[in-house]
């Protein structure tokens, strides 16, 4: 099967069983009522919406057609995982035998234009790394307010009525799904499996702030210069692979020199 087919399943599970739960959640508990705002249920709401947000900018770069990232962002917004998961497993079904068996999730993440290295490119097309790191700094500060304030005006939410409401279940579900998917990029991104169980326990215990507090970690480990899509792969990969064009270019002007 190997490690695209094992994704590709992955992805399919979740997106085919989260979609029946989410459904039957709005059937029997519309979520704009009165009831469903609960000081905790909107910290859930928060919570998973700001995961969403993360991945639609990620859908937004992939994606050439503003039309096309518009439907997908309104679809993640309206099922969550399912929609995620599906935009996913479709890139998954998009790669080539050769990607697949190569490098798999380095091709779902890159645009196609962003594979092959083209620097300059790239940072025409991609965002700052400044925008980007202002931008995950801003939304977990508001994940660090909205806890604050949750915790002060309605107290612990370790308590049975609040993990017994619907819509926080269903959300938990969620978050856990969208967890999984976020967890498999960390550990591609890392190279030791220490550093991965440790971000995999204070992302399951923090959620959003863990996950901000690595992806801002991973910014500033990038130059100012640098196109913020770098952040997507493993560490000076984007580097590596340019090594080896810059060091033929001098030798091939050596060679031309000596001739």
């Amino acid at each position: 099967m190997g490690l695209a087919g094992g994704l590709r399943t992955l992805l399919l599970v979740q997106a085919c069983t989260f979609g029946p739960i989410i459904f039957h959640c709005y059937y029997a508990h519309p979520p704009f009522t009165k009831d469903t705002y609960t000081t905790w249920s909107c910290a859930a709401f928060i919570e998973i919406y700001i995961h969403m947000s993360y991945l639609a900018v990620w859908i937004a770069y992939k994606e050439p057609s503003f039309v096309h990232s518009a439907i997908w962002t309104f679809l993640i917004f309206l099922t969550g995982c399912t929609a995620i998961c599906s935009y996913i497993f479709i890139q998954f079904l998009k790669l080539s035998p050769e990607e697949s068996a190569q490098d798999p999730i380095y091709h779902v993440l890159l645009r196609h234009e962003h594979r092959n290295n083209e620097e300059e490119k790239g940072k025409k097309k991609s965002a700052s790394v400044g925008v980007a790191r202002a931008g995950f700094i801003v939304l977990t500060c508001l994940m660090v307010a909205t806890l604050l304030y949750s915790l002060l005006t309605a107290g612990s939410p370790f308590r049975e009525e609040v993990f017994l409401a619907p819509w926080v279940i269903t959300t938990l579900i969620d978050h856990s799904y969208l967890s999984v998917v976020l967890l498999v990029w960390i550990a591609y991104k890392e190279t030791s499996w220490l550093s991965v169980s440790l971000w995999m326990v204070l992302f399951i215990c923090l959620g959003s702030l863990a996950f901000g507090a690595y992806m801002t970690k991973q910014l500033f480990q990038l130059t100012s210069q640098d196109p913020a899509y770098l952040v997507l792969l493993k560490r000076n990969h984007g580097r590596a692979d340019r090594v080896p064009l810059l060091g033929s270019g001098q030798a091939s002007s050596g060679q031309g020199q000596g001739n």
